[in-house]
């Protein structure tokens, strides 16, 4: 059946309004996601400070700016040789294409700086036979908590203690063969290892949250969390590539711990000396709303078809119209990374407000308060990511184990809770809160 110009434009003009005033809102709210690791928000989880100091550090000269659609612009970098491309935890993967922009980058002397864990850091990972292990790693060189693994750092002979926060450990993996195409004369570079964990140190294959028999033990010379290939070809020094196990070493709330952002620094300094072109790739960041990441794989792709001609000018609309459809679609099927949020603060342990009006609620709410308080006071992992009723059953025996004392008031409210009358309830908060 034809369909007359009247009607087209009828509904056209339907389509425009239903997706503007109806799917649009309804994208707006369910794709909304905090955004992190971002170079130009405050927040603790984003790396702003870092950026800062490298923009205001004393002895040196960046110009440090941002990728804001796609690695595509590296192609315009001037003098690569002096350049670092800085991505830290990777929301999606990178297309082939854009690998082969990065390869060819560090082909013409570019550097590149890799922080991943639980993300999607592996498409690049790859091209140099090495991968991110995406399971807990477990160390007996901890910091307060089992999550923060002390480790040092080395970058030109000079050690720096680091600290990191869940880190995963840095194993082989078999390169693409497709991948460096072309270039695939670069494929032997020179390896360095510059920081590991301790011999004492385990991979949770299991995921159980425990050391077992399963899991897999570090050799003598520990887990593998940060490494360097240079690249060379016939002699002459090409670009270089670093790897670290751990996208939130350089996040605002880790950067002033040990000497995280001494050593940061003086990596980037080993890389590209003191001056230079610095890009921090934030086109895979998750904006913090529908209508911001679409604004930006719009403009990734605008920049792709650059030029002046009507025939791109046709191209870039009916781009643009497909570039909506598909992000759309593929909006609510990209897979969030796994631990992505790396936020916890053993200070500010949970606060008892109030045992409200119920007494059961107030009982249950001062169990979880105490159970709590036993985790971070005396380090117990066996507690993590564990409910109140779990949490209660492993109790009598992590008492033993652990030694822990508790008075009788504490040993009631655990053990015997119908005991626990109202009076006895308020007495037990105040205890709790002095303990």
């Amino acid at each position: 059946m034809a369909v007359s110009s009247r009607s087209g434009i009828t509904i056209l003009f339907v389509t425009i309004v239903v997706c503007t005033f109806i799917l649009f809102p309804i994208l707006q709210v369910v794709v909304e996601r905090d955004p992190q690791l971002s170079a130009y928000d405050d927040d603790k989880n984003d790396i702003s400070q870092f950026r800062e100091s490298l923009e205001n550090g004393d002895g040196t000269s960046y110009n440090v700016s941002a990728i804001l659609s796609n690695p595509a612009v590296l192609e315009e970098v001037g003098n690569p040789s002096e350049a670092l491309l800085i991505i830290a935890g990777t929301e999606s993967p990178y297309t082939l294409l854009e690998l082969e922009i990065i390869v060819e980058f560090i082909a013409d002397g570019g550097s590149i700086l890799v922080f991943g864990d639980f993300d999607y850091s592996n498409t690049i990972a790859n091209l140099f036979g090495i991968k991110f292990v995406k399971h807990k790693l477990w160390d007996q060189n901890y910091k307060g908590n089992v999550s923060l693994i002390e480790t040092t750092a080395n970058v030109d002979g000079q050690p720096y203690a680091v600290l990191l926060n869940e880190p995963v450990a840095i194993q082989s993996a078999p390169i693409p063969p497709s991948a460096w195409n072309s270039n695939a004369g670069y494929l032997n570079p020179y390896q360095t290892i510059f920081m590991t964990t301790s011999h004492q140190s385990y991979i949770d294959l299991d995921d159980d949250g425990e050391i077992s028999d399963a899991d897999e033990a570090a050799p003598l010379s520990g887990f593998t969390l940060g490494t360097r290939f240079d690249m060379k070809s016939g002699g002459e020094n090409l670009g270089s590539a670093v790897f670290i196990s751990d996208s939130s070493v350089l996040i605002n709330d880790m950067l002033d711990r040990s000497q995280n952002e001494q050593f940061l620094l003086a990596l980037v300094e080993s890389l590209i000396g003191n001056k230079g072109l610095i890009l921090f790739d934030e086109s895979r960041h998750t904006q913090d709303s529908f209508g911001a990441s679409l604004f930006q794989a719009a403009l990734g792709f605008y920049f792709l078809l650059s030029g002046d001609t009507v025939v791109l000018q046709v191209i870039r609309l009916n781009v643009l119209i497909a570039v909506i459809i598909f992000t759309m679609a593929m909006s609510l099927r990209q897979p969030e990374p796994k631990r992505w949020y790396h936020i916890f603060d053993i200070r500010k342990p949970r606060p008892f407000r109030s045992y409200g009006h119920n007494m059961d609620n107030g009982i249950l709410a001062l169990q979880g308060v105490l159970l709590e308080r036993i985790r971070l006071k005396y380090q117990i992992y066996e507690f993590d990511e564990k409910s109140r009723k779990d949490r209660l059953e492993l109790l009598p025996k992590l008492v033993k184990s652990y030694n822990i004392p508790l008075d009788d008031d504490f040993k009631m409210l655990l053990g015997a809770p119908t005991k626990i009358g109202p009076n006895d309830l308020r007495s037990i908060a105040k205890k709790l809160s002095a303990w």
